[in-house]
């Protein structure tokens, strides 16, 4: 069987949903391998990149909690989550089964013909940084969503980080964009990292370069 796209967005938190659906908006607008025009059944960049500012205009919103907000915000997410896949097939024919070209759109990929072992660990978390909060003492680590990951493991370091005893744990979270963490020491140097938890237990680090706290 050919690979496909990785549609089950109703998986994602909010915050990784507004991260992917973001991540493919920016991939498909002037991909080269998927050149326009596209087909007028197809859901074209323009459509998708309006409905994904509406999203991120309601999911911002609903922070405060407000019921209505938060309402509105489901609402943005259905009409945006419907676009995504009734993007991906046209994308899947396009493509014909070239994986380059389909990591290219920033789905996810599941390839049914290449499978790992039940032993082998998730990979390191992609695009990992470590950057300071807006609040004083406060630092915010975020990633890519990583396939097979329930949760995500943060561990925090002072000093050197290839010292392993200088590692703390910060938290088990379960998405991995903008998982804001406080306590910090101004003028302090800290180091992150961070692994998905799968079925196997804790994956690969993706450890951030140092970070002072403000």
């Amino acid at each position: 069987m050919q690979p496909k796209l990785i549609i089950t967005f109703e998986r994602l938190s909010d915050p990784d949903f507004d991260s992917k659906a973001d991540l493919i908006r920016g991939s498909v607008t002037g991909n080269a391998y998927f050149p326009l025009p596209w087909p007028a059944a197809v859901p074209q960049i323009s459509d998708i990149s309006t409905a994904y500012a509406a999203y991120h205009t309601q999911f911002e919103a609903a922070k405060t909690g407000d019921s209505v907000k938060i309402s509105a915000r489901n609402a943005a997410r259905v009409t945006l989550t419907t676009l995504l896949k009734r993007l991906a097939p046209y994308l899947e024919l396009v493509a014909n089964g070239d994986v380059t070209k389909l990591k290219s759109t920033g789905y996810d990929l599941r390839h049914d013909i290449v499978k790992a072992t039940s032993t082998d660990p998730l990979p390191a978390p992609v695009d990992f940084t470590f950057t300071r909060g807006d609040a004083s003492g406060t630092l915010v680590a975020s990633a890519r969503s990583l396939a097979g990951a329930g949760s995500y493991l943060l561990e925090v370091a002072t000093g050197d980080p290839s010292v392993e005893a200088n590692w703390k744990p910060k938290g088990t979270f379960l998405h991995c964009s903008k998982i804001i963490t406080d306590g910090y020491a101004p003028g302090t140097v800290y180091y992150g990292r961070l692994a998905g938890v799968g079925p196997n237990g804790a994956g690969v680090w993706a450890v951030s370069a140092g970070v002072m706290a403000v």
